[in-house]
């Protein structure tokens, strides 16, 4: 997401938080954004494509947080999973999420309830490939339900705390309990026959909402068109080619790439292009799970 773009999204978020989504309208957005109608329809097709911008640029933040959280760490390590859970929560009281995904759910718009769904779809899909790691790859079968388990647990719980007191407790003392719950669940899905779902549902899911996995190709040809780009630094070349290098081998050393990962974020960090390079960075992180 560019400079422009994003300045969009942001200008809309705020309005959509100060006014709501339905009384919101695109040349309102123009007007706070300061721009032409002809510079927001380049961007956007609507204002629904805004939404999905903004619900896009939360998930890239989520998912570059977490990465950066797992560099050099042990996958496998229960209170860094429970961090990188609370990443998500943090972020969404932090930007005021809650009252715009609210909004879309109860909107009555259909594509509006389908976008919800599919980056919800995304967040289980990412916790499920967790949770494998975590707790090795016989759970791999009921990962999917073990990750909706845990988050309808966990925001149960947040949201009838809220309830009583006004107030949700610190979502990483939250989680770490609905932890320790779903460690019992897992045990009952392995071993005592009680799942309901299968993994092989969430593919269903996926395909049906028309999410498209994270593509090779895709990833590498952002890698060149990054190294094409006027005024890179010796290390951000060497760094953007190494990955390049990398990536293009038959079999990718997933070890390797996510060493590369945290130098080649950190090589762009304060930059004009750092922006596009959190965005490779997740997509080369979303192709890493889909083939490990």
């Amino acid at each position: 997401m560019n400079k422009k773009k994003r300045s969009i999204v942001e200008h809309s978020l705020a309005l959509f938080l100060e006014k709501g989504i339905r009384h919101t309208s695109v040349q309102d957005i123009i007007d706070r954004a300061g721009i032409s109608k002809g510079t927001f329809y380049n961007y956007f097709s609507s204002k629904n494509e805004c939404i999905s911008a903004i619900l896009e640029m939360i998930r890239e933040e989520v998912n570059m947080c977490r990465i950066e959280m797992l560099s050099g760490k042990d996958a496998k390590d229960q209170d860094l999973l429970i961090e990188q859970i609370t990443v998500l929560m943090k972020l969404n009281e932090k930007r005021g999420m809650r009252a715009i995904y609210e909004e879309l759910i109860y909107s009555g718009d259909l594509e509006l309830r389908r976008l919800v769904l599919k980056y919800r779809l995304s967040e289980y899909e990412w916790l499920a490939e967790r949770l494998t790691e975590v707790f090795g790859e016989s759970l791999r079968p009921h990962a999917f339900e073990s990750a909706v388990i845990f988050y309808s647990i966990l925001q149960q719980l947040l949201y009838i705390r809220k309830l009583i007191d006004g107030y949700s407790r610190d979502v990483k003392v939250v989680a770490s309990s609905v932890f320790h719950y779903i460690k019992r669940i897992i045990h009952s899905l392995l071993h005592e026959n009680t799942a309901v779902l299968r993994q092989d549902h969430l593919e269903v899911l996926k395909d049906q909402l028309h999410i498209a996995p994270a593509r090779k190709n895709d990833v590498l040809d952002m890698l060149k068109s990054l190294l094409e780009e006027s005024g890179l630094s010796k290390a951000q070349k060497q760094l953007t080619q190494a990955l390049l290098a990398e990536l293009e081998q038959p079999a990718v050393r997933e070890a390797v790439v996510a060493a590369l990962l945290k130098s080649f974020l950190e090589a762009y960090e304060d930059t004009e292009a750092h922006k596009t390079v959190r965005v490779i960075s997740t997509q080369v992180w979303y192709y890493l799970k889909q083939h490990a």
